[in-house]
């Protein structure tokens, strides 16, 4: 049964559409798309299981071409539309329903990534799964502007083609899949930081998808917000704002570095693990750091040693068997050593 819509609020009317107002039938047809996307159905729990699968491969094989892929059939969007709906209309039922359609498809999704994750043991980072460790002010204005084309696309079926890049910009599927892939190959960092990414797609597309229903014309009931919807409001609201610090702090950092891309990313916790356990046995020597380098060969692995004496003979080549043997494959392992600095004796003058 369609819910009956309300008229526009009187201060809408009285301020004009900036955007092109639905009439009543086209907002009638609205609330049933909206409704209809919002459901946590059978078809729902499949594609959100499907698209998060896609994630994850592509995540780990570090292809593009399956992340934005699975992007395009994610079906998350649908609810945090419904959400946004609702906080218009003051629909709690269809708030319940969209939140409730939200939540278990963060679960499915989050579930089918830990389940590859752990049958991918040894996982190494890729440029995918970095992209997603470090969000900054600019994904929460792609996210409001991703809202914000969602909502209006619903509500104009003369650009409804659009919503395919909405759902390639919003990236919602993505991070939730790197959050499952890094809780389960110990890179708790890059899941925090996709986690912080992931709840700011969520909040910015439903404050802004309300905003865009408000300025197509969809009324509130009553004329005014109602109050269990001004509260939700302000609470994404607060949330917004808590999400803003490290949001800011990320931008700050990457202008200080002045360097998007870095040039090397993590090897995997074994293989430093092991590389860390079999310099314990070497006297006077300690790992500075050993990664991957970006740039060609994909392949190799840097070691950055730190010795007080130069290092004893065939300490390279034991370095070079046991990274080859860990990782697996003809690794192209390069060994630096940095000779401490030795300081000049002091002596004190004899009274």
């Amino acid at each position: 049964m369609t819910q009956k819509v309300p008229e526009n609020p009187k201060w809408l009317s009285r301020l004009g559409h900036p955007l092109p107002a639905l009439d009543r039938e086209d907002r009638k047809a609205l609330v049933d798309r909206v409704e209809s996307g919002a459901r946590a159905g059978t078809d729902f729990t499949i594609m959100m299981a499907l698209s998060s699968g896609l994630a994850s491969f592509g995540l780990l094989q570090d292809s593009t071409a399956v992340v934005i892929g699975a992007m395009l059939v994610a079906p998350l969007m649908g609810p945090l539309i419904g959400a946004g709906l609702s906080l218009v209309q003051g629909n709690v039922s269809l708030f319940r329903k969209s939140m409730g359609a939200t939540l278990f498809g963060l679960l499915v999704g989050l579930s089918v990534s830990i389940v590859l994750g752990l049958l991918n043991p040894g996982f190494e980072p890729s440029l995918e799964v970095e992209a997603r460790g470090n969000p900054d002010v600019f994904d929460l204005g792609i996210a409001v502007l991703s809202g914000f084309v969602a909502a209006y696309a619903l509500g104009r079926p003369s650009v409804a083609n659009t919503l395919a890049g909405v759902a390639i910009a919003a990236a919602l599927v993505p991070p939730l899949c790197v959050v499952g892939i890094g809780l389960t190959n110990d890179r708790p960092l890059v899941a925090i930081n996709s986690t912080i990414l992931l709840l700011t797609n969520l909040v910015a597309i439903i404050l802004s998808a309300a905003g865009a229903f408000i300025l197509l014309g969809v009324g509130v009931t009553g004329g005014s917000i109602s109050g269990w919807a001004r509260r939700v409001v302000l609470l994404l609201l607060m949330l917004t704002l808590f999400l803003l610090l490290p949001l800011v702090s990320n931008v700050a950092e990457q202008k200080r570095r002045g360097q998007a891309r870095p040039l090397n990313y993590p090897v995997a916790s074994h293989v430093q693990e092991a590389v860390s356990e079999y310099l314990e046995s070497v006297p006077d020597v300690t790992l500075i750091t050993i990664a991957r380098v970006s740039v060609e060969p994909a392949s190799s692995v840097s070691i950055l040693l730190s010795a007080s004496a130069p290092l004893p003979v065939g300490t390279k080549d034991e370095l070079t068997r046991l990274v080859q043997q860990v990782r697996g494959g003809n690794t192209d392992v390069r060994i630096i050593a940095l000779r401490e600095a030795q300081e000049a004796p002091t002596f004190e003058e004899s009274k």
